[in-house]
């Protein structure tokens, strides 16, 4: 895997880009097979691979913007990276990146160059002591929806008229992410032949972050929605499980677009915020509800430790157990004030 020149800026910046992607280091090795051997060091882990490669490639395209060698940079240029990471809005959110985004963004810069020190290419990591954003590791952005609307998400599915799926891929998609809790890259990466057979039920094998592999039982309750989408799924050559209308396997944008899309069907207040991974956090939160042990919950999402399971209970339980309830409940029972006689 390699990282090509950004396409966005200027003929004159991508022209620089490209030159220095190509440019042989002291080692005699290009930049370009230096960040592919970098890369394919994350084996066990496609997504970490993922947005570790777009990480790099913001961060050289900012370093070609400013006419930086980013063989040659020292602590200041990226702290300023940084800085200007905090005040720049996405473009799909409106926001800065969440201080988490943030910290895995210089993160993934930190290792890059550790790797180039470890190879030859450079003396030292510029990036060592760059200060992380600080966040509180229990807090979680996401946000879940209940059950009840979780219930008409799924229900909408069914007959939701989407772009590029149909309303039996739909509902597939949503009963995954629900009613199972896989991850959207774990969905999109699912093909045919992970569906089978054990112990009598029907299966399907998710191939988790980590290189971790979990075979998940596919409820009674979904056979009907499976079936269905198998029935009129689209011919195609691709092993895909999901593919769209025209034959191409699902991509998570498309996913990102179906959930905010029922979300907001379904009435959740700010649709907008609802993402895939919400969908992880309410079937933690049905599922606990339910009596399931969290042992059981941190096997069926994937967590490397219960400690992350916890963690998505600690965010459902603070809500549902704040005094505020009490305190809201205590004082809209007292009389009002202004309808009492003077």
């Amino acid at each position: 895997m390699e990282i090509q020149a950004a396409g966005g800026g200027s003929s004159v910046g991508t022209r620089a880009q490209t030159e220095l992607l190509a440019a042989t280091t002291r080692t005699g090795h290009t930049l370009t097979a230096l960040i592919a051997s970098w890369l394919g060091s994350f084996t066990d882990s496609a997504d970490t691979r993922s947005a570790y490669t777009r990480d790099l490639r913001e961060y050289l395209d900012w370093c070609t913007r400013r006419d930086l060698d980013p063989l040659t940079v020292r602590l200041p240029e990226v702290q300023m990276y940084a800085a200007e990471l905090a005040a720049t809005a996405n473009p799909r959110t409106g926001r800065p990146p969440a201080a988490s985004t943030r910290a895995r963004k210089i993160a993934a810069v930190s290792s890059f160059y550790t790797h180039l020190v470890r190879a030859g290419a450079i003396d030292a990591n510029p990036a060592r002591d760059a200060a992380r954003p600080r966040y509180d590791r229990r807090h979680s952005p996401t946000t879940s929806v209940s059950a009840e609307q979780a219930s008409v998400m799924l229900a909408e599915s069914r007959s939701y008229r989407h772009r590029t799926l149909g309303p039996q891929a739909a509902a597939l998609v949503m009963a995954l992410l629900i009613d199972l809790g896989v991850r959207v890259s774990e969905l999109c990466h699912a093909d045919l032949a992970d569906l089978g057979q054990r112990e009598g039920m029907r299966v399907l094998t998710v191939r988790m972050k980590g290189g971790k592999v979990r075979t998940r039982p596919i409820p009674h309750g979904l056979h009907g929605v499976l079936d269905a989408y198998l029935q009129q799924r689209p011919e195609a050559d691709t092993d895909a499980l999901v593919i769209t209308r025209d034959g191409r396997r699902v991509n998570r944008h498309q996913i990102y677009r179906l959930v905010q899309a029922l979300a907001a069907q379904a009435g959740v207040p700010m649709p907008q915020r609802i993402t895939p991974h919400s969908m992880r956090h309410t079937f933690n939160t049905i599922a606990r509800q339910h009596g399931a042990a969290l042992e059981d919950r941190r096997d069926a999402l994937g967590h490397s430790s219960a400690a992350i399971t916890q963690l998505y209970d600690h965010v459902a339980l603070s809500l549902t157990r704040d005094p505020a309830h009490l305190v809201a409940e205590a004082t809209r029972s007292q009389p009002d004030s202004s309808e009492q006689s003077p």
